[in-house]
């Protein structure tokens, strides 16, 4: 296997490269921190399978697995650390090879890989701890999270929603339960990192 890397965090892409040379399967390891240079290594290096980490700061890399994916024949298999059923499913949606846990084992990785590779199979999680929290949360709730992530005070979104500012109390409070954070703007992070809301970075 010739593999590919997209992950802005460094030191997991130093690890693998590290880790996957001793392994026979794989031919070739190359890594890349900067997700703007896909394109070149994919036409310079010719990798049988790309590794795409899905939070890339200001890049969203399920956005550009989709065009790597339209423009290239190559297997395409996403890292995430939240294996969220969200997730999951966009990546089954534009026809991704696999979606893999970010933690995973480097043994179990590899073999994953191998049945990607040379047995055409492709690799997807089943519900996980995050999903069942995920699902938790109200449509409403979401919306609460979704305005609260655009700075609006919350002394505005009561109006925003046509509801009393007793009842957003309520479902903020509900929300920093099911999230088990202390505070809302606690929660609209781990919201975004859980796919619970996306935000789109302009």
């Amino acid at each position: 296997m010739k593999i590919l890397l997209v992950d802005d965090h460094k030191l997991i892409g130093k690890s693998l490269e590290m880790t996957l040379k001793n392994y026979a399967d794989v031919k070739e390891f190359r890594y890349i921190s900067d997700p703007i240079t896909v394109f070149e290594m994919i036409e310079t290096y010719r990798p049988s399978i790309i590794l795409m980490d899905i939070h890339m700061g200001m890049f969203n890399g399920l956005e550009l697995g989709e065009e790597v994916l339209r423009k290239t024949k190559t297997k395409l298999v996403f890292l995430s650390g939240f294996d969220l059923a969200e997730y999951r499913d966009k990546a089954i949606g534009i026809g991704a090879n696999g979606f893999l846990d970010k933690h995973i084992a480097v043994d179990s990785l590899i073999e994953n890989l191998k049945k990607i590779s040379y047995e055409d199979k492709k690799i997807f999680p089943q519900t996980s701890r995050h999903d069942l929290k995920h699902n938790l949360i109200t449509p409403r709730e979401k919306e609460v999270l979704r305005i609260l992530s655009q700075g609006v005070k919350q002394s505005a979104i009561a109006s925003k929603m046509n509801i009393t500012d007793r009842t957003l109390r309520n479902y903020v409070y509900s929300i920093n339960e099911k999230l088990e954070t202390n505070s809302a703007i606690a929660s609209v992070v781990k919201a975004i990192e859980l796919g619970i809301i996306n935000v789109r970075l302009q």
